[in-house]
């Protein structure tokens, strides 16, 4: 008996091109570990993987593609796992397998299945079982139930049987993660992709409440984590297997048991390995995050969700939001690196709310810290199974934005799929809110292309706007709504700064010589977790990264020492504010190691060298740019 478990195709938007996170699967290669265990061929197939290799392309004709690749596994049973962002493409591909092969039982599972089991089974009869919340304890009996058509008596499933759908009660949880054999990380190919890091599973359960999440419906407010023998055993398995020494440790709330996670700090800080893990500000403190440090965490992800107390309240995510610099001081004074994420768009958002999340934000901007830190502003989607969907799903609203994590549209019917059925896919949907949902496209867009200028130059660039993100927020808004634009990117925030500051200024000089160093800059193989890839998303792109590692800026500012400056707290000499150069700018090194861009200044005689070639690799911005001026 041959299973092909299917990965999902998630991804994250950044401007003209889509990040894959190239990393296996925890829960199919938990999964898959089981099944071998019991003496089943099992495979994960992943296509992103393809995609990355060029095998696929990202196009209308992707979802048969995949299809084609698991048909030609040959195998006896297909299943996949989905999220609501992506659901559109995990319906369209076995809706290809089953024209291909009827008789071929479809599994499904993941959290978006587990929560909408009862609509999905009714809408689309491409999926044979969905086997909800944890699935370890099961796929066995339910892959012999498939064998001898005898589903009956195996819980928390919902199966297809002449033609009728039957739903098995029960939700099981796995209380001792212990009991699990080892995730079967050689299904993926770990040395291939050049893995410097690696996810493990550190535990699973969450025992908050917060109305816009749906961890706690999946996987149950049980609070569990693996023990700390067992984690570091893991840890030293991939270390000998594949040496790898940096680890994220997935659990949305890895700190909530102080006790154990100083557990497994003792027992980690025998090796010396590096790892990072997510947590709540109200579950650690400057004793933990100390412990923390020492035995390795780098880097600690913080979900604060709103910078609005009276949001925080309504949302009863419940931080006190007085004790966020405190906490946020101590992660950055103890040399590990914070992602603090912020979320937009809730249904009862006022401006004052959304005001207090943005200036907290540009406060963590402001902060003069030679430590990096990770700041994300994401749009509100909505999400089955949770408290906030339960009270606003009669106010959905759809409208073809692509945010974030959504996958996008490829066949012509994907959009109307969609919208006709917002109890499946209300993730491409949206809540109806007090503000104008234009605004909150704009803003989230807008931080994401406001990031992309660096930290020295939007520090440089808030100093304009009385060192208020809100401020600076409000004013590219209404800029936005008087030139009719829809959604703001890189080429739109350049010709708002050129447009308020002039073409010649330097912010327009800095923004232009940044936006040239991040496309330049595109992680090819790793990215600040060794783990990711990015594309080009024009239609039929299969390579990543087509452009020349150089760019030819014309008539910028001598940008590199200005950003030296601004990052040492100094001012711009005056003769420095006037003079003009045309800069070659080029990156460096392989794709395995470090990359640098080095900048060089041209004379006259290299410009004069350089003008056939011009056109080649002249920058995209500034000829959009100049279109729009013009």
């Amino acid at each position: 008996m041959k299973i092909v478990l299917v990965d999902n195709l998630l991804l994250q938007r950044e401007e003209d091109s889509q990040q894959f996170v190239l990393q296996p699967h925890l829960g199919l290669i938990s999964l898959i570990a089981v099944l071998q265990k019991k003496g089943y061929t099992a495979e994960l197939y992943d296509p992103k993987i393809d995609i990355a290799k060029g095998d696929l392309a990202i196009d209308k004709d992707l979802y048969k593609n995949i299809a084609h690749k698991i048909l030609c596994a040959d195998p006896e049973m297909v299943g996949f796992t989905s999220l609501g962002c992506n659901f559109i493409c995990t319906l369209k591909i076995a809706r290809y397998i089953k024209e291909k092969k009827p008789a071929l039982p479809i599994l499904l599972g993941g959290p978006h299945a587990t929560v909408l089991h009862e609509e999905i089974m009714a809408a689309y009869t491409e999926f044979d079982v969905i086997v909800r919340n944890e699935a370890e304890g099961k796929i066995i009996p339910v892959i012999e139930g498939i064998l001898n058509d005898s589903l009956e008596s195996i819980e928390g499933i919902t199966y297809r049987k002449n033609g009728r759908v039957f739903n098995s009660p029960g939700a099981s949880t796995i209380n001792n993660l212990d009991l699990l054999p080892l995730p079967a990380y050689h299904a993926y190919p770990v040395k291939a992709q050049h893995l410097k890091s690696i996810r493990v599973e550190a535990g699973r359960g969450c025992p908050f409440a917060c109305t816009f999440c749906s961890t706690a419906t999946f996987f149950g407010r049980s609070y569990r984590l693996k023990s700390a023998e067992n984690l570091c055993n893991e840890l030293d398995f991939l270390h000998k297997e594949y040496g790898i020494s940096d680890f994220g440790l997935t659990h949305d709330l890895f700190t909530v048991n102080k006790q154990k996670v100083i557990e497994f700090c003792i027992e980690v800080s025998k090796r010396k390995y590096t790892w990072r893990c997510s947590a709540r500000m109200d579950c650690v403190d400057r004793e933990l995050l100390s412990v923390m440090s020492n035995a390795g965490c780098r880097s600690i992800y913080y979900g604060i969700e709103t910078g609005s107390a009276r949001m925080q309240k309504i949302s009863k995510k419940k931080l006190d939001l007085s004790n966020f610099h405190e906490i946020l001081d101590i992660t950055l004074e103890l040399g590990m690196v914070p992602t603090l994420s912020f979320i937009a768009g809730y249904p009862e958002e006022t401006q004052e709310d959304i005001n207090d999340t943005l200036n907290l934000l540009g406060s963590c901007i402001l902060k003069n810290t030679d430590i990096h830190m990770f700041l994300q502003l994401h749009l509100l989607t909505p999400e089955p199974g949770t408290a906030l969907f339960t009270k606003y799903q009669d106010q959905l609203g759809f409208d073809d934005h692509i945010s974030d994590f959504n996958f996008p549209t490829l066949e012509k019917d994907d959009g109307a799929i969609m919208e006709n059925k917002p109890e499946i896919f209300m993730n491409h949907h949206y809540y109806k809110t007090l503000i104008p949902r234009h605004f909150f496209v704009i803003t989230t867009s807008l931080f994401a292309a406001l990031r992309n200028l660096g930290t020295t130059i939007l520090r440089y660039l808030l100093a304009d706007f009385d060192n208020s993100l809100a401020k600076l927020n409000s004013e590219v808004y209404q800029w936005a709504k008087e030139n009719e634009i829809i959604s703001m990117n890189n080429d739109f925030l350049l010709l708002f700064i050129s447009r308020r500051f002039s073409y010649q200024s330097v912010l327009t000089s800095l923004a232009r010589y940044q936006f040239e160093v991040n496309r330049l800059n595109i992680p090819d193989i790793t990215d600040n977790e060794g783990n990711s890839k990015k594309y080009s998303f024009a239609p039929g792109s299969k390579v990543i990264n087509r452009e020349p590692e150089f760019r030819l800026i014309r008539n910028i500012h001598d940008c590199p020492v200005i950003i030296t400056l601004l990052a040492a707290n100094k001012n711009i000499p005056a003769k420095m504010r006037k003079e003009k150069h045309d800069f070659v700018i080029q990156l460096t090194g392989d794709k395995h190691h470090d990359r640098l861009i080095e900048n060089y200044k041209l004379t006259g005689d290299a410009i004069d060298m350089l003008r056939p070639i011009e056109k080649r690799i002249n920058s995209r911005t500034d000829e959009l740019l100049l279109k729009l001026l013009n």
